[in-house]
Parts: C-alpha cells; sequence; structure tokens
C-alpha cells in the first residue's frame, strides 16, 4: 500500500518518526513524507530508506486563513497527486489541513497521531484563549470525523477532545506511549563526576516554563553554589515564545547558562544530573523527557497532561505543579544534595524507558491498530484488492441487506426498551441496592470498521478494593446477585440502547476491547467488518466455555456466513442457552475451527 505521512517540520520526519518510516518501508509498503519546509539532510536521509518526500506550503505556527486555505490546497493537490491509500498525520495543522484534503480527495484511510493539543488549549480561560479552543476544535472535528482511527499520547488529550466535542460521544482514541524511543541511539549512561548539572530542553516558548526554571535556578544556587543550570532549545514563532531580551537577562544574572540549539541533544543529556521539563504547554508525551529517561537521568516535570505519565512518584523522579518556580526550586534542591537519589531515580527512568516507551513496541502497536503491520499487510495482499482492508474503513460499503438488518435491529430495539422498562427499572434498583452506585457499567469496546463505542450494561461486581486501595480479583467482587444477572443475561439488557443507536446489532460477534481486537491482526479486523451483536455464533457454542482463539474462529465463521437463517438459529439457541446455561458444543466448535482455518489458509 501507499502511505502519506504528513508533518508540520521536516527534521520531526528523521528524528520522531524515522523508526516508524522505517518500520513502514520494512512492512512493504510505499511511503512518502510530507513537510513544509524543504531539509537536504532530511531528504538524502529519506531517500536512503527509500521514502520519498515532497513539500507544501504552510505556515506552521501562523493564523492567517488565507495561508491556512493554501496549505489546505497544497493537500488536496498532493494527494490528488499521489492517490495513498493511507495517510498519517501529525502535529496539529497537519491533522487539521489533511483531514480535511482526505475527506475531500475521498477513499483514503485517514488516520490522525495527536501528538498535543498544542497552545491553543493550554489558555487560563480568558476570552481570546476560550473563542481560539472553539475555533480549533472545531477544526479538529470536521478533520477526524471520517478517520479509521485517532491516536492521543496521554488519557488527558482523550478527555478534552470528547469535552470539546472534537471526538464524537462514544467514540475514543486510541491511547498509545508517546512516540517511543530508540533505546539502542540512546543508551544508559552513568551519571558525570562533579557537581550537580540540571538540563532543560525545549522550544524557547513561555508555557514550556524556561522562566520558572530560570527563578528555581537562582534560589537552588543560593544554597548550592556550584550547581549549574543549563537550556537547551530554538527560538520560535510561536505567540507565546520568550524574547532574547528575557534569555539575556537570565544569563547576565547568572541563572543558567543557554546552549543554543543543536541536532544531536545526546552529548547534552549525556553530561546532565537531572533533567528538568517545568512545562505548562499542553504537551503530548514530551519526546525529550523520554530521551532523558533512556539515557538514565532523574526527572523533574510538571503534574500536566502527558508529563505525569512519565515519572512515577518516589522512583524516578519529581512532579512539581506547573507555574510554581518555589516548588520546582525545592525539588532541584532536593537532587542536588543527594547524589544517591540522582543514581536510583535515573536507573529506574531507564528501566521504566525500557519496559514502556521501547519505539519498537510503540510502532508496532501503531502499525498494528491501523493494519500496516507486516502480518497484516501480506493477509491483506493475499486478498487483493478487495480484500479485508476495504471493510476496516469509515466509508465501509453495505453488505446486501444490511439497510434491512439495520431496520430491523431499530424497530426490535425501540419495542424492546418500551416493554422491558418495568423490568430495567426493577434491575436498576436492585442493583443500587446490592452492589450501589453507579448502577450502570460502562466501557470503550470496539464497533463496526475499528470505531469505538461506550458500551453500557447492569454493575455485576462490587468496587472492593485491597489495603493497597487496588480493585481485588474478578472473582472475588462477583456476587450471587451479579452471578444471577449473569447467568440469565439480564446484565446485557441495557445493550439494547446500544443497538438502538446503530453502536450494535441483535446478532453479531460480542464486541470486544480494542487491545484484544489489536492482538487478533487481520482476524480482528475481519471481526469488525459487522456491528457486533447481542448475541452470536460464539455464544450458543460454549461462550464463556471457549478459548479466545476458538471464540475468533466462530465469530469469523459467522461473519462470513451471515444469513437470516443463521441469525434465526442464533435466536433459537440463545434461549436455549439461557435456560439451560452455557455447555461446550465439542462437536460443532471443532469443526467450525477447522473450517475456518482452511478457510483462511
Amino acid at each position: 500500500m501507499k502511505i502519506l505521512v504528513l508533518s508540520s517540520l521536516a527534521y520531526s520526519l528523521t528524528n520522531f518518526r524515522g523508526t516508524l518510516l522505517t518500520a513502514m518501508v520494512d512492512a512493504g509498503h510505499k511511503v512518502v513524507a510530507c513537510a513544509p519546509d524543504e531539509n537536504d539532510e532530511v531528504r538524502g536521509w529519506l531517500a536512503k530508506k527509500g521514502i520519498g518526500f515532497r513539500t507544501v506550503r504552510m505556515a506552521r505556527a501562523g493564523m492567517n486563513p488565507f495561508a491556512d486555505a493554501v496549505t489546505l490546497w497544497d493537500m488536496v493537490s498532493l494527494m490528488r497527486k499521489e492517490r495513498p491509500d493511507v495517510v498519517l498525520a501529525y502535529t496539529q495543522k497537519p491533522i487539521i489541513y489533511g483531514g480535511l484534503a482526505a475527506r475531500i480527495v475521498g477513499g483514503i484511510r485517514y488516520f490522525a497521531m495527536c501528538s498535543g493539543l498544542g497552545h491553543a488549549f493550554s489558555g487560563e480561560g480568558g476570552f481570546r484563549s476560550q473563542t481560539l479552543k472553539k475555533i480549533v476544535s472545531l477544526l479538529y472535528r470536521g478533520a477526524v470525523a471520517k478517520a479509521a482511527g485517532v491516536f492521543v499520547f496521554n488519557k488527558d488529550d482523550n478527555d478534552e477532545m470528547r469535552q470539546n466535542g472534537i471526538l464524537k460521544p462514544g467514540e475514543a482514541a486510541v491511547q498509545v506511549p508517546g512516540s517511543g524511543i530508540d533505546l539502542s541511539r540512546f543508551v544508559h549512561r552513568p551519571l558525570p563526576p562533579g557537581p550537580p548539572k540540571f538540563l532543560m530542553i525545549a522550544r524557547l516558548l513561555r508555557d514550556k516554563g524556561p522562566a520558572e526554571f530560570a527563578a528555581a535556578a537562582a534560589q537552588v544556587r543560593e544554597r548550592f553554589p556550584d550547581a549549574r543550570f543549563q537550556l537547551l532549545g530554538p527560538f520560535d514563532a510561536n505567540p507565546s515564545s520568550v524574547s532574547k531580551d528575557e534569555l539575556d537577562r537570565w544569563q547576565a544574572d547568572g541563572s543558567i547558562e543557554y546552549l543554543g540549539e543543536t541536532s544531536d541533544v545526546q552529548p547534552f543529556l549525556a553530561d546532565c544530573s537531572v533533567f528538568v521539563l517545568p512545562t505548562y504547554y499542553r504537551e503530548g508525551l514530551p519526546r525529550t523527557i523520554l530521551e532523558a529517561m533512556a539515557t538514565g537521568r532523574a526527572i523533574i516535570t510538571t503534574e500536566t497532561p502527558g508529563c505525569r505519565e512519565t515519572v512515577t512518584k518516589d522512583t524516578n523522579g519529581i512532579l512539581v505543579p506547573p507555574r510554581e518556580s518555589v516548588a520546582l526550586a525545592e525539588a532541584m534542591a532536593q537532587l542536588a544534595g543527594d547524589a544517591q537519589l540522582r543514581i536510583r531515580y535515573g536507573n529506574a527512568s531507564r528501566r521504566i524507558a525500557e519496559d514502556r516507551f521501547d519505539v519498537h513496541k510503540v510502532n508496532a502497536l501503531l502499525l498494528g491498530s491501523m493494519g500496516l503491520d507486516r502480518a497484516s499487510s501480506e493477509k491483506l495482499a493475499a486478498h487483493g484488492d478487495s480484500s479485508l482492508l476495504a471493510s476496516y474503513t469509515s466509508s465501509q460499503v453495505p453488505t446486501p441487506h444490511s439497510g434491512l438488518r439495520r431496520a430491523v435491529d431499530f424497530l426490535v430495539a425501540a419495542l424492546s426498551l418500551t416493554l422491558l422498562w418495568p423490568l430495567l427499572a426493577i434491575t436498576a434498583l436492585a442493583v443500587a441496592a446490592f452492589l450501589g452506585r453507579p448502577v450502570l457499567f460502562r466501557q470503550q469496546r470496539v464497533g463496526l470498521a475499528g470505531r469505538l463505542f461506550t458500551l453500557v450494561k447492569f454493575r455485576t461486581m462490587t468496587d472492593a478494593r485491597d489495603a493497597n486501595g487496588q480493585l481485588l480479583p474478578d472473582s472475588e467482587r462477583l456476587t450471587k446477585f451479579g452471578h444471577f444477572l449473569r447467568r440469565f443475561r439480564i446484565d446485557e439488557l441495557p445493550e439494547l440502547w446500544n443497538v438502538l443507536r446503530g453502536e450494535m446489532s441483535l446478532f453479531g460477534p460480542r464486541p470486544l476491547l480494542p487491545q484484544t481486537i489489536h492482538d487478533f491482526g487481520i482476524d480482528g479486523l475481519t471481526r469488525c467488518s459487522i456491528r457486533p451483536g447481542l448475541t452470536g455464533w460464539a455464544q450458543i457454542r460454549g461462550g464463556p466455555l471457549l478459548g479466545q482463539q476458538e471464540k475468533l474462529a466462530l465469530d469469523n465463521w459467522y461473519v462470513t456466513n451471515r444469513s437470516w437463517k443463521t441469525d434465526m438459529v442464533i435466536l433459537m439457541r440463545t434461549f436455549s442457552v439461557i435456560v439451560r446455561d452455557d455447555r461446550l458444543d465439542d462437536l460443532e466448535t471443532g469443526g467450525t475451527h477447522a473450517g475456518f482455518g482452511r478457510r483462511r489458509g
């Protein structure tokens, strides 16, 4: 397949996304990268990897609507010329105008990678800030409305996007652990000898916290005069950029040393003792923190979206409130006065980087979620152009009778909710009495074409926790009353609301968690080519008594052999299962599993 990757800075293509682009090529795809600025070094690096490079006009930090209209025009022209199968865009303007362009051109699977909501979502709530946020939210909403997937780097961005209407009700983005870090490039370095050295790496934006860093450095220097405080990063055209006069003042009073800018941060990280990022900018998951963690450095950063995900309290660093130089100074002084703590935190940072932020693990998750990993690509190629990929797009072509099925689903769900409301009300009161509130259990599940929705059902478990505040195992929280609800499928009756909304069908594979679908690979995409159901083929063949692969085989057999006759069989057997409880049908399960395995080759 042909993939177009849109960025707002050429340098980021190699420095932040180089391994992802390489992984796409290794998976057998043709890749074209795009940025607004010419960069011979980047163009040469991409060419060696077999990746094309294109440019479009874009004012990365500007807000001129006419200039942005030119950006949209260029992206539409680029997509019409390149005819990509997939577009992946990251950072604000590429996401917005890339998404709108993909909708205009049509026939493109579009993915948005939100690496942070940025300046528009970092304001204090003034009229100008709120107006800007509303405008940006509206543009985001239009851009991702038909997206095949949206990736975020932290839960706060997911929540913010929903609160501002960027994501539709019931939709959610897929959270990934940042852009990852190449652990073979950023290796664990021993701490340098001598007095502690604190390093901040960031663009010189006010929201990144350089003023707080300078103020805190002045306070710490009074107690630890030998300590050094260094600032590395370029000036920026963003409206919140620090002025050169301010930077000169910080240097003149001895608060900080300004190191300029660089294309290689490794030697600077190796030469520091502690990494500091006192940002209140709306980060995704700061790359500089990941690089410092991989190098083996203690982290001091703020209790803000994206940053809080990198620090575990009393393990690898310290979180401080944003905009508070006094608290920042206290944290810096704590590490300045304790060399062993710096070592312990630094070692823990490296371990966390290896466990959670390895770029190869992150890329595997991204490519798998987009159906672009090697295994998925090979299986998709085996099916030709009319493969499963078409059924995974948001513009899925309806299957025969899909309109009639939807009408039947709607009418039956509406009638059932009307007739069953006394039972629903009594059950809700019983759940509140025996299990407490909330009455309903809500969870993100994967629906048609991979879109996420919020499944609703009655609670069946308590909220009991251990001495550390962790939830007890499910078996210890499931009460007799909860077992009763599950036994007679009463807990699933609220899912009729999901059927009414078009998120589920009466018959189909049961809705699963995003990670489970991802783990199934291409077979997970097959499963998502129809709406999930209240009851399905696997549920009448043993349900919870089956293994995951057995249920997957049965579900995908149903996807391929779906018919009204099969649905009637499921309906009758479902009533039988409710009466006699789940039983394993070895003969039919084994036969279906084997047949499906042969069919899939």
